[in-house]
């Protein structure tokens, strides 16, 4: 057992020695960078002590561990380098590192302004980098005042503007400690109280107006307005219109006078004139909107009848109403006591195409047939109809009127721009009346002083003398805008360009039918006649496009094309050709 035990022990083996690796480099990271820059170093087989140099120049070394150095790169100019690594008594090559320009850290900067523009109290969002979060570690000023910031966040912060003057400045920010200006941003004119308008700006006690302006309050008693230093009632506000009930006044002209928080303004001139009607509009006829059947012809009493576009209207000495259909080509008849249309006449029908404006004469019915170029008469008592002899070639007839001694009068707007005399009614062979170079006529009637009152695409309302002479009435020429004028001064008003509508009573006063603004329009003739007369708004709401009944202002128009009064002074009828409606206005 004893010889056993020791062959067994001499048979074990002896245990290896330990073999340390050598040392070998792996890569280095970051491959570049500047002076002062940590670099790690990584292999295997390293010991502490290690040297590590950069082109022969000794680097920083901070760490080792057998398989990572850590090295801060010593100066050294730009460009590739060696780098070498004595460890374990081994040098080792076979590392680069490039040296390049430092980078600049980051610092804060103003980027945009959003508006761009502003007033004192706006709020303003600065956009940039590295703003802080925390707002009170940033400070925004421009041109010297200093802003209160409202929120932060490293990239934007939202200021209100403190007050400035109107001009151009940056804004600077301080962002703990540094300061930093971005680009200048634009002060617009403090907004002051003013007042732009009065409409309509000529009227009698309890007459609604609107004020027009800026700042004004939006809560109606902290607006006081007065004219002639009486007190008006603030019915509604906002902060850039006022309604108002017109206080009573002697007549004459007086400002307008507003009040809010302190400061006055006086704004335009409101004229007092004596109140003598009412305008209300009423819907009498027809079925609003294109139907299924539009082209359909159909009689009846209120919504039951239908129109196609319903244009010219006149009167017919036993009282009723002629209505020319322009989208059937036909005539209807309408009893203006109950509304009915009835008796609708096709005499005409294979003669019209587009039937426009036109006129009673005698027992014919007269109709400007502007589609087909044609002059076209009906007998409204034998239920006949001829086309009447004329030569339209090229033109477009729009209207047909006679004077008191029988000459025939027929308007062109397109082509010639003109309106020609037939003398004695006789159309075949007509001469030229008056010209319009610029602006073709639109429609037209004689007033009772014999002149006859023309409608212009140029925006104004024209007179002609029975000599051919032209005058201006009403209207800037080529105005395209809704205002009344200075009262007393026509010359002043401005209208639309499409004044498909027009009618002039018993005193002369003239009635517009203003497409363009959606509004119908009294011109008053004044001491003088024209000269000084007022332009005013009876019915409708400038710009203010729909189908709604009511008196004057509240009244909404969709299409006001033809105008008509009826021969007791007292009814209007209007017609809404792309609404197909017809309508009244009582003046009480």
């Amino acid at each position: 057992m004893a010889i056993a035990a020791m062959l067994a022990v001499s048979c074990r083996e002896k245990p290896a020695e330990e073999v340390k690796p050598s040392p070998k480099l792996l890569s280095l990271i970051p491959k570049a960078g500047y002076p002062g820059t940590e670099v790690i170093i990584s292999g295997y087989g390293f010991e502490d002590p290690t040297t590590v140099s950069v082109d022969g120049v000794a680097a920083i070394v901070k760490t080792v561990t057998t398989d990572r150095i850590t090295v801060t790169m010593p100066e050294h100019a730009l460009g590739q380098v060696s780098v070498s690594v004595t460890t374990a008594g081994v040098t080792l090559d076979g590392l680069s590192f490039r040296y390049a320009e430092p980078v600049a850290p980051e610092k804060p900067a103003i980027f945009s302004y959003t508006p761009s523009s502003g007033v004192v109290g706006d709020r303003i969002a600065i956009g940039g980098q590295l703003f802080s979060n925390k707002k009170e570690r940033n400070s925004v000023t421009i041109n010297g005042k200093t802003a209160e910031i409202e929120s932060a966040n490293d990239t934007r912060l939202v200021v209100i503007l403190p007050d400035n003057p109107e001009g151009r400045y940056p804004f600077v920010v301080t962002v703990d400690g540094e300061t930093i200006t971005g680009p200048e941003f634009t002060y617009n004119k403090k907004p002051e109280l003013s007042v732009y308008s009065v409409t309509p700006n000529t009227g009698a006690a309890g007459d609604i107006v609107k004020i027009g302006g800026i700042c004004f309050s939006d809560v109606p008693s902290e607006n006081v307005v007065t004219i002639n230093g009486v007190q008006a009632t603030v019915l509604a506000a906002t902060v850039t219109e006022l309604t108002v009930e017109i206080p009573e006044n002697p007549k004459g002209s007086y400002p307008v006078v507003v009040s809010v928080g302190g400061k006055t303004v006086e704004g335009p001139v409101f004229m007092y004139v004596s109140k003598t009607h009412t305008y209300t509009v009423k819907t009498m006829s027809g079925t609003a909107g294109r139907a299924a059947d539009v082209t359909t012809i159909v009689d009846g009493v209120s919504t039951v009848a239908k129109f196609r576009q319903p244009r010219g209207v006149c009167f017919l000495p036993d009282g009723r109403i002629a209505i020319f259909d322009n989208g059937n080509n036909a005539i209807r008849f309408m009893d203006p006591a109950t509304w009915e249309v009835s008796n609708s006449s096709v005499a005409a029908k294979s003669l019209l195409n587009a039937a426009w404006r036109g006129c009673v004469h005698g027992d014919w019915i007269y109709i400007a047939s502007k589609g087909n170029n044609r002059l076209v008469r009906y007998n409204y008592k034998t239920n006949s109809a001829e086309q009447v002899e004329a030569n339209f070639t090229g033109t477009s007839p729009m209207d047909v009127c006679f004077d008191a001694a029988g000459n025939g009068y027929v308007l062109v707007r397109d082509g010639s721009k003109a309106i020609f005399k037939a003398e004695g009614g006789n159309f075949s062979a007509m001469t030229v009346f008056a010209e319009f170079t610029t602006y073709g006529p639109l429609a037209m009637e004689f007033a009772p002083d014999g002149n006859l009152i023309v409608t212009t695409q140029g925006c104004q309302i024209i007179g002609i003398k029975p000599s051919g002479e032209k005058f201006v009435i009403a209207g800037i020429e080529n105005a395209k805008a809704d205002y009344n004028g200075e009262p007393g001064q026509p010359l002043t008003a401005k209208f639309g360009s499409n004044l498909f509508g027009i009618t002039v009573d018993s005193s002369g006063n003239i009635y517009v039918a203003d497409d363009s603004f959606k509004v119908i329009k009294l011109i008053t003739r004044g001491e003088n006649g024209y000269t000084d007369a007022i332009v005013s708004t009876i019915a409708g709401s400038s710009g203010q496009k729909a189908i709604t009944d009511g008196v004057g202002a509240e009244a909404r128009f969709d299409t006001p094309g033809e105008i008509r009064m009826d021969p007791f002074g007292n009814r209007l009828i209007v017609t809404e050709y792309n609404s197909f409606l017809i309508r009244e206005i009582l003046i009480d």
